[in-house]
């Protein structure tokens, strides 16, 4: 993807847009970031969230057309599904993920030496942004922490999660982008940014909803074009090389329906629960 073009969609359309910006091929980083400067912010605490969830933590099911899923991340997935009550997205949550970290869920694309043009993404982000939406806390760092976690979601973005529906009581304003390591947290944007592809285009099968992951612009004027179709030969052979079938009608429906979507702050109770009353 060229992300100058994606940065200057998500300026046209706002966070309040698209509900904010994934970024697809992305690949897990083990490097470190440059030592901040001494006029840099000093990464912050990150609070800890409850641990993944487990079987008896969800109704659904965790055996049938999970493929090569990792068992310990199915239960996530379920959860996400049913807080939302988007039915049939867990296992596309899953492929999603596959693509974004490899199940790797501390995955940081901008830390390493040759991803540069990942944090020049975060901070273009950052900049147009800033203005149109409820200030970040922890936005520096934002800016310049390029992107991660299970959903490969990019730091400002994930940290106005919410912002279109609920404004200035967003729950990850003050939080740290660091966040995006806890599975929990990037299951909350993800499961965000899904309903919000869902309510606001034109979503025809499943692997239209990867096209949208990869940049909304292919949901419009780029319906149809090489990208788009490229997106989602990518995402159709992501799922069969996770052996998840997507035209399993039992486990996942021709077309995903957010209609039932309870709410960005149950949504957040549900996948994330409290933050500390210092940060939230």
């Amino acid at each position: 993807m060229n992300r100058g073009v994606w940065i200057t969609l998500g300026t046209a359309l706002g966070v309040a847009g698209v509900g904010g910006a994934l970024l697809y091929s992305r690949r897990a980083s083990a490097a470190s970031l440059p030592a901040p400067t001494p006029e840099q912010e000093t990464p912050s605490p990150v609070p800890e969230l409850p641990p993944l969830p487990r079987a008896s933590d969800v109704k659904g099911d965790l055996s049938t057309n999970w493929g090569e899923t990792p068992v310990d991340l199915r239960p996530l997935f379920v959860l996400m599904e049913e807080v939302a009550k988007i039915p049939g997205s867990a296992r596309v949550f899953a492929v999603i993920a596959y693509r974004e970290s490899r199940f790797v869920t501390t995955a940081h694309n901008g830390n390493a030496t040759g991803e540069q043009d990942e944090r020049e993404s975060s901070r273009r982000a950052y900049d147009n942004n800033k203005d149109r939406n409820p200030p970040l806390r922890h936005g520096e760092e934002a800016a310049d922490f390029g992107s991660g976690g299970l959903f490969g979601l990019l730091a400002p973005y994930f940290l106005w999660t919410g912002v279109p529906e609920v404004g200035d009581r967003a729950p990850l304003l003050n939080e740290s982008p660091e966040l995006l390591f806890q599975p929990r947290a990037a299951a909350f944007g993800a499961a965000v940014y899904m309903q919000r592809l869902l309510k606001n285009y034109r979503i025809d099968d499943i692997a239209a909803i990867k096209a949208g992951w990869a940049n909304p612009s292919l949901l419009g004027s780029g319906r149809g074009g090489t990208k788009y179709h490229d997106v989602r030969a990518r995402f159709l052979t992501d799922a069969v090389a996770l052996d998840i079938d997507l035209t399993d009608t039992t486990t996942i429906p021709p077309k995903l329906d957010a209609s039932a979507w309870p709410g960005v702050l149950t949504v957040f109770a549900g996948l994330v629960g409290a933050l500390p009353k210092d940060l939230a």
